[in-house]
């Protein structure tokens, strides 16, 4: 597993250095090119964040490939090396304020929940799947995707196979889990549209809506960024 991992990490790491190398996409380069995405499932953000990855050809880092690098250090090292101590210090006093000393096995994963989602960002051009990346990297594009239930169980019928009652079910546990991980990591009960920078209601949007919006949305940051 260690190794399938360590695998999708070089991947995508690649991908954010070839996306560096061309910088096609904005006129100038962009200095925060990191896009954040926050959702509930069934919202079809997996969808939209991996079509928007291979528009831009960004990496993309979704919740198993970034919790597995938080999980294990050894697999995201390659990653964390392009931090400095300075850096460092700042993640762990970042960790430290969310749990103390005391909570030991919690503020391990926070903080390298912190150093996985901070060195991703220090790639650049890359779009991060949930993880609470939008708490971790203020100056990151923060997006929010999402849906009313009726869609959502839909969704999931049509794309996971599930029964309607099935994908209910599904779904409660998903918010109850994501609720929890607000809770327990940044004290937050849920997501406040206030700490977007964009937020999709996607009863309104088809993916590929979404898809360009967004990229206006990074065009429109990034020339935010390097204006005088």
């Amino acid at each position: 597993m260690a190794r399938h991992i360590e695998q999708l990490v070089n991947e995508q790491m690649r991908k954010s250095e070839l996306a560096k190398h061309s910088q096609q996409f904005v006129e100038k380069p962009c200095i925060s090119n990191v896009v954040t995405i926050s959702r509930r499932m069934g919202s079809g953000a997996r969808i939209i964040a991996q079509k928007l990855a291979d528009d831009l050809g960004w990496s993309l880092w979704d919740k198993e490939l970034v919790n597995s690098m938080a999980q294990n250090a050894r697999v995201s090292q390659k990653v964390v090396n392009a931090f400095d101590e300075h850096t460092i210090s700042e993640i762990e006093l970042f960790a430290r304020g969310l749990f103390g000393d005391e909570q030991m096995a919690g503020f391990i994963y926070a903080r390298h929940l912190a150093k996985a989602v901070k060195s991703i960002a220090r790639l650049g051009n890359a779009i991060i799947l949930g993880r609470g990346a939008n708490l971790i990297l203020p100056d990151a594009l923060k997006i929010r995707i999402d849906e009313s239930d009726d869609l959502r169980i839909q969704n999931m019928i049509q794309f996971e196979g599930l029964t309607a009652e099935q994908s209910r079910r599904k779904l409660r546990e998903s918010d109850r889990s994501r609720r929890q991980f607000l809770i327990s990591l940044f004290g937050r009960e849920r997501a406040d549209a206030a700490i977007f920078d964009l937020s999709l209601w996607m009863d309104n949007f088809t993916n590929d809506d979404a898809v360009e919006i967004i990229k206006a949305a990074i065009k429109a940051y990034c020339k935010r960024e390097v204006a005088p």
